[in-house]
């Protein structure tokens, strides 16, 4: 991973699982991080923990289900290291919700997050990776895609 040396990366859903797990390999990679995620408490804990290591990470909170937070998350990365190389699209949730119990809210909330926040991401970092000339954007996504379990009808619909 030599290359992702001093490479400005944003990782939305930072705070818990595989965006905590990703952000610490990137900054023993060397990547300057921008860390996204709702729980302010987490970011601060992980931003600390990196920075013990020897790495670089600072963070935003952000709702990816807001556009106008993504915005601020690019403007802010910008503004902090003069540059976006990767997004990484990470944040999610998955409430398990089988239609016959009629939980609109949680799929209304599940599009929002997992479809729309993905959509926000890519629509705030593009314009500077246009203008830079470089940048990747990558997009992970739950395994509900490629195995069926109950509960999980809304998931499969994207």
């Amino acid at each position: 991973m030599s290359e992702i040396q001093n490479k400005v990366v944003i990782v939305t859903g930072a705070s818990s699982g595989l965006g905590e797990a990703t952000a610490k390999r990137l900054a023993a990679s060397g990547a300057k991080l921008m860390l996204a995620a709702r729980r302010e408490d987490r970011l601060k804990e992980l931003v600390a923990a990196i920075a013990k290591s020897g790495g670089t990470a600072t963070y935003q909170v952000t709702d990816v289900a807001d556009r106008a937070q993504m915005e601020v998350l690019a403007k802010e990365t910008l503004n902090t290291y003069g540059r976006i190389d990767v997004l990484i699209n990470n944040a999610g949730l998955m409430p398990l919700s089988p239609l016959d119990q009629l939980k609109v809210e949680e799929w209304d909330q599940m599009i929002d997050v997992n479809i729309k926040g993905v959509l926000y991401g890519i629509a705030a970092v593009l314009p500077i990776m246009r203008q830079q000339k470089s940048g990747h954007v990558i997009n992970l996504s739950s395994v509900a895609g490629h195995k069926v379990f109950a509960g999980s009808a809304v998931l499969l619909c994207y």
